[in-house]
């Protein structure tokens, strides 16, 4: 979204005007006076490197504040610094003489002392600083003598304002008040430039290195206050709005970029005109899309595609059709095709690439198969690595992991999210994007270890997240997750108020998840009607995704199942035609395991309504892929489960009954030590019943009272009151 106002060929720029300042004067005598020293330790030559690198880099400061930078303990060139001084003071005194002197010797920088043709300058002029006096020089030759005459009584009152003569000495000044922004500072073009483009790119690549919000915005100011005209600088500040998701700010400072580069009527033809202007409806709905404003960002799409079909500007249309398969809910598969084989014909990788990945995501939601869907994602990473691409080669890695958990896959989900982690690590790495694709890859690996009881690991995990990725959107992946950790714990404490308030808050952040765990704590608490009025508004929902149809469907059957008494024949045949429905979802979309899930909760139906056999058939069907892929809660429910089918199955008279029980006891243990791994002592307790039930049909009482003692200190620390136990 953010690249499309860079690629505008043709519209008339107002380009920033280079001018000669006391500052500049007072570099290139510092450059001067270095190049003379003929006698320079390896130190002084590295602080010099790196002192003149950021002085030409930075805005124009007044001389004290240059002469504290120089004289701090950072860089060893308290000579030059001082030698500066008293050139600055020799100039000011030596009048308009001086000044052209100053430039004579210059220009003998770059030149060879003698006639031999193997000496070497003093001064490389293909060099940075090099090239940077040059280009001082030439600013200067450009001025008539009367602008010089005022370039030195710019210079005199430079040096008057900040050198005292009574007190020459600057050293030990501090080195924080060197860049501070209590002084006034002069950006010139060529820094004004160089500072929009590395915070831009910052930006959209990797946010932490860029400025604060607060403290960007004002740096914007001030380069309006020196450039008005200055459109990257309005663009600067539309890209620091989005950020923290400023809807206003973004707008207006989005107009004033296009205004400052709408060209002037008597310099531009008609069709320059309007290549400006139809960039800036394509950024105006970019915008748009930004904030979901998608019946505004539509309107916007198609003025940007009128005014592309009338200069028949194919790239514009091809980037205004990847806008509108984004924004629109029907249809997608052949709008995609289309944009992806039309941008190929053009050769815009970029726009290719992303139609790979949507092509990839809207094949998996409409139930494709799993094969086609990551051979799309296989051409986006031959592409990506065609032209280098890391922003997109982040979000190929992502949309796998997301993909690999949406089929219920945690083992690669994981394995890609790190592969991401990997891949932006390094000190080779020269560009590391940090974007939200990134953020949500570190998130995952959090998740994953709250799913496992890793909660000190999580936290730490969690808490990088926030401080790499502080501003939206990016936060928004890890705030969700940290308010659902934060809701489970609650949940499996029995605190039902404080979950509900949290399931009441994450709406901001994901409605859907929100109603979700709403149906949730109604369910723990026992409020069923209104958990199956929340659910009703879920199935009512447009673009609900299978996964989610699903997920209703599973809380719609507990809901049935709690609310009318255990081995009810009603309950569970509702329950059951609607798990079957689920299931059949489940198989068509490839979500292998939500179809185990299902399985497991029709087995734990079918062993209350009397049914033992076939619930262990299904249970056996089912727990591989539950133990490979599912947490330790989701573990240690199938353990429970399985241990009650062993059970159920095994009649007393069987001489293999208490080899049965046997196995049931190690099933139960492995599901208490993960209960307990997770924290969920509800479920830790019920366990524990079992096993003093199975201990003592063996006859094994020591163990039986040991269960019987945890037990009860279980239930004085945590008085759960579990109305849900008899569900899966």
């Amino acid at each position: 979204m953010n690249k499309e106002v860079l690629n505008i060929e043709g519209a008339t720029k107002k380009s920033q005007r280079e001018t000669l300042t006391p500052y500049k004067i007072a570099i290139v005598m510092f450059i001067n006076i270095y190049c003379d020293e003929s006698v320079k330790v390896i130190v002084e030559r590295r602080d010099f490197c790196i002192a003149a690198l950021k002085l030409i880099q930075s805005p124009d400061m007044d001389l004290r504040p240059l002469f504290n930078f120089l004289y701090s303990s950072e860089f060893v060139l308290q000579q030059f610094a001082h030698n500066l001084e008293n050139e600055l003071k020799l100039l000011r005194d030596n009048g308009v003489m001086g000044l052209l002197d100053l430039f004579e010797n210059l220009g003998k920088l770059t030149k060879s002392n003698s006639e031999h043709s193997l000496s070497q300058p003093l001064l490389n002029k293909n060099s940075v600083l090099g090239l940077y006096v040059r280009r001082i020089i030439i600013l200067f030759e450009r001025l008539t003598f009367y602008q010089i005459v005022l370039l030195y009584e710019s210079l005199k009152d430079y040096i008057k304002s900040s050198i005292n003569d009574e007190t020459e000495s600057s050293v030990g000044l501090k080195t924080d008040e060197s860049f501070s922004r209590k002084n006034k500072h002069i950006w010139g073009g060529r820094q004004a430039e160089l500072l929009v483009a590395q915070q831009a790119h910052a930006l959209q690549t990797d946010e932490h290195k860029a400025l604060p919000p607060a403290e960007l915005q004002a740096l914007v100011r001030e380069l309006l206050t020196c450039s008005p005209y200055y459109a990257e600088a309005h663009y600067l500040s539309y890209l620091n709005c989005l950020r923290v998701n400023e809807y206003c700010g973004a707008l207006e400072s989005l107009y004033h970029c296009f205004d400052r580069l709408a060209p002037l009527e008597n310099r531009s033809t008609s069709e320059d005109r309007s290549r400006t202007f139809r960039y800036a409806a394509l950024n105006l709905a970019a915008l748009h899309a930004q904030f979901n404003h998608k019946d505004v960002a539509r309107s916007a799409l198609k003025e940007a595609i009128m005014t592309a079909q009338e200069a028949g500007d194919n790239v514009c249309l091809q980037l205004a059709h990847a806008w509108m398969y984004h924004l629109t809910d029907e249809k997608k598969g052949p709008l995609i095709e289309r944009s992806v084989g039309k941008a190929c014909m053009l050769g815009i990788s970029h726009t290719i690439s992303l139609g790979l990945i949507a092509s990839a995501h809207n094949s998996a939601m409409e139930g494709e198969n799993p094969q086609q869907v990551f051979e799309t994602l296989m051409k986006s990473d031959i592409v990506n690595c065609q032209h280098s691409m890391i922003d997109l080669m982040s979000m190929t890695l992502t949309e796998k992991a997301a993909l690999w958990a949406y089929y219920g896959k945690t083992e690669m989900s994981s394995i890609c999210s790190q592969l991401l982690l990997l891949h932006n690590t390094g000190e080779k790495k020269q560009q590391i994007f940090n974007g939200p694709s990134t953020c949500q890859a570190v998130v995952n690996i959090a998740n994953i270890l709250v799913e496992f009881g890793e909660y000190n690991l999580a936290n730490v995990v969690l808490d990088h997240a926030k401080e790499r990725f502080p501003n939206e959107p990016s936060n928004k992946v890890w705030k969700l997750s940290e308010q659902l950790y934060e809701f489970n714990q609650l949940l499996k404490n029995e605190k039902w108020r404080e979950a509900e308030a949290i399931a009441t808050q994450i709406v901001s952040l994901d409605p859907l998840e929100s109603k979700f765990r709403q149906v949730e704590v109604c369910l723990a608490k026992g409020d069923y009607p209104n958990g199956l009025k929340i659910v009703n508004s879920i199935e009512n929902m447009k673009g609900v995704t299978p996964q989610n149809q699903v997920r209703a469907m599973l809380l719609s059957s507990q809901i049935t199942c709690a609310s009318i008494h255990l081995g009810s024949s009603i309950a569970g045949c509702n329950s059951i035609v609607l798990l079957n429905n689920a299931l059949e979802i489940a198989t068509k979309n490839h979500l292998s395991y939500y179809a185990a899930l299902i399985k497991m909760h029709l087995a734990n139906i079918q062993l209350s309504m009397g049914m033992p056999y076939q619930a262990s058939k299904l249970v056996d069907e089912a727990i591989v892929q539950i133990l490979t892929h599912g947490g330790f809660y989701d573990q240690g429910r199938a353990l429970v489960l399985r241990a009650k089918c062993l059970v159920a199955t095994s009649s007393p008279s069987n001489p293999k009954h208490n080899s049965a029980i046997l196995n049931a006891i190690k099933s139960l243990s492995k599901a208490k030590a993960h209960f307990h791994k997770i924290e969920a002592f509800g479920r830790v307790k019920s366990t524990l019943y079992l096993l003093s039930i199975f201990y003592n049909e063996l006859d094994m009482k020591k163990e039986r009272n040991q269960c019987a003692f945890e037990f009860r200190q279980l239930d004085e620390q945590y008085s759960a009151k579990l109305n849900t136990i008899s569900l899966y």
